[in-house]
Formats: structure tokens, sequence, C-alpha cells
């Protein structure tokens, strides 16, 4: 169970997207505390305070936000949007919580060990990075540990294939891939199949770029047509 860690917020009063984007300036992110038949709070969280504090984890239990002197709120983060180009977090769904609630939340899959199919040529593909659990809060686990030493080339393991405590629930397809070990060929065709295909796109896209600009010179008047 990850440490409960704490962050502090402050009240938002102000809202609207010019003042969000005004608040990311200065380094705070726009925040929402909802959930538990308590009303909606919005709130402003620090940036740099958030990311050394939580960060990219997807699992981070359970979270005590203080806002001044009044008791501390006990959260999860239930969602974070991300800037897709600078990466740096726009907004924040903490999720009110008891320490025996049941939650459903992400957990990150770490994989563990060198699968025998990779010292003999093969190739790991890692496809699953977290699965969706439901855990009681107090019990939400930092990461979930999945052995891949004993894969051949040409094994798999699937969801089912892992063995979770008997405090954690799957709540998502059991026959999802977790893990594979490919010969090195396959693994090959694939990337080029994959540049191939990117390459016929950019082809068709400045193909489809030529003829509209065919078409724009020759709808547009010459200075004799004006």
């Amino acid at each position: 169970m990850p440490e409960k860690k704490t962050l502090g917020i402050a009240e938002r009063l102000e809202f609207g997207s010019r003042t969000a984007r005004r608040l990311r300036r200065t380094g705070v992110i726009p925040a929402v505390v909802y959930g538990r038949g308590g009303s909606e709070l919005t709130v402003a969280v620090n940036e740099k305070e958030f990311m050394d504090t939580i960060g990219y984890s997807t699992s981070t239990g359970i979270i005590n936000l203080k806002m001044g002197r009044k008791s501390p709120l006990t959260v999860i983060v239930k969602d974070v949007q991300w800037n897709i180009i600078t990466d740096k977090p726009v907004h924040i769904d903490f999720l009110r919580v008891s320490a025996d609630q049941i939650v459903s939340v992400p957990v990150h899959i770490r994989l563990e060990n060198i699968p025998v199919g990779v010292t003999m040529g093969g190739v790991l593909e890692h496809t699953l990075h977290e699965i969706i659990i439901k855990v009681r809060a107090k019990d939400i686990p930092g990461s979930i540990t999945v052995d891949v030493g004993h894969l051949e080339i040409g094994d798999s393991i699937h969801l089912s294939d892992i063995v979770l405590s008997d405090t954690l629930t799957l709540d998502m397809d059991s026959d999802l891939v977790v893990a594979s070990v490919v010969a090195p060929s396959v693994a090959k065709v694939e990337v080029e199949e994959e540049e191939l295909l990117e390459g016929e796109e950019g082809a068709e896209l400045e193909g489809e770029e030529g003829e509209e600009e065919e078409k724009e010179s020759k709808d547009t008047p010459t200075s004799e047509e004006k």
C-alpha cells in the first residue's frame, strides 16, 4: 500500500477558461473535489508540489488535502488531464473517499525478471501497462508485479493469468494480453509494416494537398479574367 501523501490546496473562487489559463501561467492547477455526498469543491493546487508528490503515478492511494486550518479531506486522484504538448497537468479531479470505501482505480503493472525467450533471442513486448481494479481505498497498491521470467518465444501472459490478492478484484476484460515474447523476425516485420503504413498515409496526404492546390490554382481567376 502506498504511503499516504499530503497536498496543500486553496479554495478557488474565480472560474472560466480565462481564469484557468491565468492560474496555469502562475504554476497553479485548477482542480475539483467531489463524491461521498459532499458538495463539489473547486480548488487550486500548486503544480510543483503536485508533481513532486504525485507526478505521473497512476496509483497514489489515499491523499490528504489540507486547506488552511480546516480538517484534511481524504481523497484519491480520480483523473488528471495533461497538456499533450508540454506534458504538464492542466486539471485534476479528486474523489472523496473513506478508508473502507470500494473504489475502481488504475494500477501500474511492473514486469519482473528476464524471460527465457529473451535470452534465446526473442523480444519482450509489454502491451498493457496498467489495469483497473476494485479495492478498498486503504488497500490500493502502488503497483502490481508480474513475473515474466518463465515466458518462452511465443508465450503470452493474459490478465486472467495474474493471481491478485484477496483484497483486489479485476475490473476489466481478463482476456487482454499483458506481455508476450515474440520472435525477433516478427517484431521486425511489425515495425516495418507500421513504417510502411505511415509512409503510405503521408504520400496520400501529399497527393490530396497537391490536388487541392491544383484545383485552387484552376479556380483562381487570372488578371485578364478579373
